[in-house]
């Protein structure tokens, strides 16, 4: 697997989130998108993208660190997770995501926090390359279900 295939730099904001919605045409109740990245890499930023694409107002769209999780839509559409406040080792089975995971996908940051591995997630890592400049890849691909993969080689793909 070429792994240059599966990563893409976006140049701003909008960029970052058109990418993350074009992946969002993929996700189905059960998925999980795993996001790692430095402070101020645009984590968050992405699951807004992953939102609109799902048909959620992305304006609703913030960083779950002091509440751990957030629900948008109605039904849910996606939830979003943040382990940053868990710090590393994190217990997520007292998040009880399989039974989020039935309702609708997830987005999780700081996704290293916890062993994710159960779920077989879609591990994105974000690095910052420049003022609004993100590299975003596919860590570890191999481990991701195939449907996800092809998903995320579609959204880089582009349009």
């Amino acid at each position: 697997m070429n792994g240059d295939e599966l990563r893409l730099t976006t140049a701003s904001v909008e960029a970052t989130e058109a990418l993350a919605a074009r992946l969002s045409a993929g996700l189905r109740p059960g998925d999980l998108v795993a996001l790692d990245g430095p402070l101020g890499a645009g984590k968050t930023v992405f699951v807004r993208g992953l939102a609109a694409g799902l048909g959620v107002d992305a304006t609703v769209v913030k960083s779950p660190t002091f509440v751990l999780h957030h629900v948008y839509g109605s039904p849910p559409r996606l939830h979003h997770l943040d382990l940053y406040r868990l710090g590393p080792g994190a217990r997520i089975e007292l998040l009880d995501l399989d039974t989020l995971l039935e309702s609708a996908p997830a987005a999780v940051e700081w996704a290293g926090c916890a062993d994710l591995e159960p779920w077989h997630p879609l591990g994105l890592v974000i690095e910052i390359a420049g003022d609004q400049v993100r590299s975003i890849a596919a860590r570890d691909p191999e481990r991701a279900p195939a449907r996800l993969i092809e998903a995320w080689r579609a959204a880089v793909a582009g349009p």
